[in-house]
This record gives structure tokens, C-alpha cells and sequence, in this order.
């Protein structure tokens, strides 16, 4: 495990940042490993993966480049812990015993964090990243995979009452509403409203999962 680690008060920038507005060093421990993060995720955000530097991450979180070196030796280290750490896991969702009612909220919550409501925007970061094997593994892991399968357990809960067929509970029917909201973000630029998410479960998703057909190969 990692130490969390502290700042002194009142320093600034020394060498290549003399001349730097003076850094406010006031937090310590969880609350800058926090603030670390958000600017790291931030910067990335603004500037790209590969102008990602320790030195702009320190002016954008108000601290000492010191406080970062002490942890990671490069900027990619420092961003593999920040998207570890800064995406958040799904939360879980109600049961409503109603399969539409409980769809439409996975989706939307999926929205929101795609692009930012309810943390740090993810889609904003997949651009650079995908071509780095490493980040799109963390992006899964922590993003993604916790998503589906929450969908997946709407749908085995909306088998086992009889309001579509067993074999529309699977892996790739899971994946049907997602891939409807980030195709709407890469397409549009914007997240779906509550409107057209709607419309993706009343026009595709449900339609899909009442017809009962296994994906070749759907495990």
C-alpha cells in the first residue's frame, strides 16, 4: 500500500518553477491524494496523454512537484492510479420489479458518469487511451464490467418473473442499452436526455430482449 503523504506550508516552486504564484500546502493525506488525482485526470482531459506532465499536474492541484515524485516517478504511473481511483463503481440500483422502469435508470446512470455528472467525465479520457492497453484495462475493470453486470442481474430478475425469456438474460443482451448511450455521446457530442434514453429501451432494448434470439456464440 501506498503512503499517504502530507505538505509543508507556504513553499513554492523552486528551479524550472521560480516565479510561480506562492502554493497553497494546507492539505495532508486522503484530502491531497484526492486533489492530486482530480487534476490529473483533469490535465489529461485538456491536454492529451501524451503532454501529460508531473509539473502541470502540480500547478493545476496547487502543490509542490515533490509531493508528486515522492509517489511516481512518471506521469503515466501518476495517471494509472488517478483513473484507478477517480472512476468511480457503479452504485447499486433499486429493485422496482419492473424491468422499463429499472433499464431506463441503469442508463441514465450510466450517462451521468460518462459524462461527468456524477464524477470525473470518462469519456473525455478515451480518445489518447486506447491506445494504452493498461488504462483501458483499469477503465474496464472499474467502469465498465461493474455496469454490465448490474444490468445483467435486471435482466435474470426480469426472466425469473416471467417479463422476457430466459435466454434474453445473457452477457450480450446486457451490453444492448450501453452501447446505445456511448454511441449517442460519440455521435452527438453529448449525453442522451432522459428523452431519448427512453427511446433506446422502448425502441430497441425491450423490443430485443421480448424476442428471445441468442447471439451466436452469447456465453
Amino acid at each position: 500500500m501506498k503512503v499517504l503523504f502530507g505538505e509543508g506550508e507556504g513553499r513554492r516552486m523552486s528551479g524550472e518553477d521560480a516565479g510561480a504564484p506562492p502554493v497553497r500546502t494546507r492539505r495532508r493525506g486522503a484530502a491531497l491524494e484526492r486533489a492530486i488525482y482530480e487534476a490529473t485526470i483533469a490535465e489529461c482531459a485538456e491536454s492529451g496523454y501524451g503532454r501529460l506532465t508531473l509539473r502541470g499536474v502540480a500547478e493545476r492541484a496547487r502543490t509542490g512537484k515533490a509531493a508528486l515524485y515522492r509517489r511516481w516517478s512518471t506521469p503515466q504511473d501518476l495517471l494509472l492510479d488517478a483513473f484507478e481511483h477517480v472512476l468511480l463503481p457503479s452504485e447499486e440500483l433499486p429493485e422496482t420489479g419492473d424491468l422499463r422502469e429499472e433499464l431506463v435508470a441503469a442508463l441514465r446512470r450510466m450517462a451521468d458518469a460518462l459524462t461527468g455528472r456524477t464524477g470525473p467525465p470518462a469519456m473525455v479520457l478515451l480518445g489518447d487511451l486506447l491506445r494504452h492497453p493498461e488504462l483501458i484495462a483499469v477503465f474496464r475493470t472499474r467502469f465498465i464490467e461493474p455496469r454490465l453486470e448490474a444490468i445483467a442481474e435486471i435482466l435474470r430478475r426480469a426472466a425469473e418473473r416471467g417479463e422476457i425469456p430466459g435466454e434474453s438474460a445473457s452477457p450480450f443482451a446486457a451490453r444492448t442499452g450501453p452501447a446505445q448511450v456511448m454511441m449517442h455521446y460519440l455521435l452527438n457530442g453529448t449525453p442522451p436526455d432522459d428523452r431519448a434514453i427512453e427511446a433506446m429501451v422502448d425502441q430497441v432494448v425491450l423490443p430485443a430482449l421480448r424476442a428471445g434470439r441468442r447471439v451466436p456464440g452469447d456465453t
